[in-house]
């Protein structure tokens, strides 16, 4: 079977819109040391970020993707049952990601699998 790959991106709006928790990098090495599947973390800082007051503050209409505040998630497995297994601990954790965005970069599989696990737990955040 070809690896299954799926980005998945949360942004910084706190608990409601943003991960429930903070995502920790040996939070996620456990997750994959255990499903025996790949996981790495990329913090992007946005190229308007701004903090005020503890608050953040980012204007994101004329910038891509990419260049806008969030933390992504990268899962990639040569099986599907434990990518499904990692995703659903992820969003078991973290929360479903925020928007349609959220998959941007994954494959094709994978994409449709984390939109059918967000499903499965109420839709996306």
């Amino acid at each position: 079977m070809p690896e299954i790959m799926a980005k998945i991106r949360w942004y910084p709006l706190g608990p409601t819109a943003g991960p429930f928790v903070p995502i920790k990098k040996n939070d996620l090495d456990s997750v994959a040391k255990k499903l025996g599947v790949n996981i790495s973390l990329e913090e992007v800082v946005g190229k308007n970020y701004q903090e005020i007051e503890g608050v953040i503050r980012e204007e994101t209409m004329d910038s891509t993707l990419e260049e806008i505040t969030q933390t992504v998630v990268t899962v990639s497995a040569d099986d599907e049952r434990r990518f499904r297994d990692a995703v659903r601990a992820l969003i078991r954790k973290y929360g479903a990601p925020r928007t349609t965005y959220a998959t941007w970069g994954s494959t094709d599989r994978g994409k449709w699998i984390v939109a059918e696990l967000c499903d499965e737990k109420n839709g996306w955040s």
